[in-house]
């Protein structure tokens, strides 16, 4: 089990601070892959890192099972030269590492690690396959598909659903592409504004929640989770299931979309 209780970040900036995390409090389970979602800013890669820490500045209590790996797409503290490099250490630091999957999984991205000299999209494949094929009890996927082709994409989120299978462990993977990657999802976080504003187990957040579409005026008395889209005479919003008339019709809300709309009125 991963705990966080009351933990709160802030950075010195401009001869003041700025607030990256504010009183998150979450158990997360030992297994299992978890989306930690939300806008450009709202604290994500701050949480990554105190959970495989690699930050201290914190305040606040943090239990985490180790060991923690952390890939993101920038080389990690320490290493620039290549990620031949890098698997030497990921050796003597993660007694599970496996090396020759390692190799399978650069092998399919095209990936030679031996290259000093990588682009964005081979640098995000190519932390992601030593992340994975690290073992670690804790595995944290910071925006991991950054520079990768659709291909690529899909080729990374079956490596991720075959390590789970084949080697159980926590996988929390943040991401923008919330919808490609949504199926993988067994729960989601959502941080606004370095608060935690969603934990919810992910089909029941989906199943949850409804877009309908009707009268206006049917709509402007529902309590809509975001705003209401209005065409004329007509209007559509999200609403929870349970809220919604049987009159309206209603079809299913996409992940990415839901959490877009439940940080646009969410308490910062």
């Amino acid at each position: 089990m991963t705990s966080l209780r009351d933990l709160s970040v802030a950075y010195r900036k401009f001869g003041g601070s700025v607030q990256a995390l504010t009183g998150v409090t979450v158990d997360l389970p030992g297994e299992g892959i978890v989306g930690l979602l939300g806008r450009n800013g709202a604290g994500k890669t701050t949480l990554l890192r105190v959970l495989c820490g690699h930050e201290s500045r914190y305040t606040g209590t943090v239990d985490v099972a180790r060991p923690a790996m952390y890939a993101g797409d920038r080389w990690p503290h320490g290493y620039d030269q290549s990620l031949r490099s890098l698997m030497g250490h990921l050796a003597r630091v993660h007694p599970a590492y496996d090396k020759p999957r390692a190799l399978e999984l650069l092998e399919a991205f095209g990936v030679d690690p031996g290259q000093r000299s990588l682009s964005r999209g081979q640098l995000s494949a190519g932390l992601a396959s030593l992340a994975l094929a690290s073992r670690a009890r804790v595995t944290l996927l910071d925006e991991p598909t950054l520079g990768l082709d659709a291909p690529s994409r899909a080729l990374l989120a079956k490596a991720i659903v075959e390590e789970q299978g084949d080697h159980p462990r926590l996988i929390v993977l943040s991401t923008h592409l919330i919808d490609e990657c949504a199926d993988l999802f067994e729960r989601v976080l959502v941080l606004h504004e370095g608060r935690l504003v969603v934990d919810d187990d992910a089909e029941e957040l989906r199943s949850a929640h409804v877009r309908v579409q009707g009268p206006v005026a049917d709509l402007e008395g529902l309590p809509v989770v975001g705003p209401i889209e209005r065409l004329g005479n007509q209007a559509t919003g999200i609403v929870r299931r349970d809220d919604a008339p049987s009159h309206l019709r209603a079809v299913p809300v996409r992940l990415q979309e839901l959490a877009s709309v439940l940080t646009e009125g969410a308490p910062s």
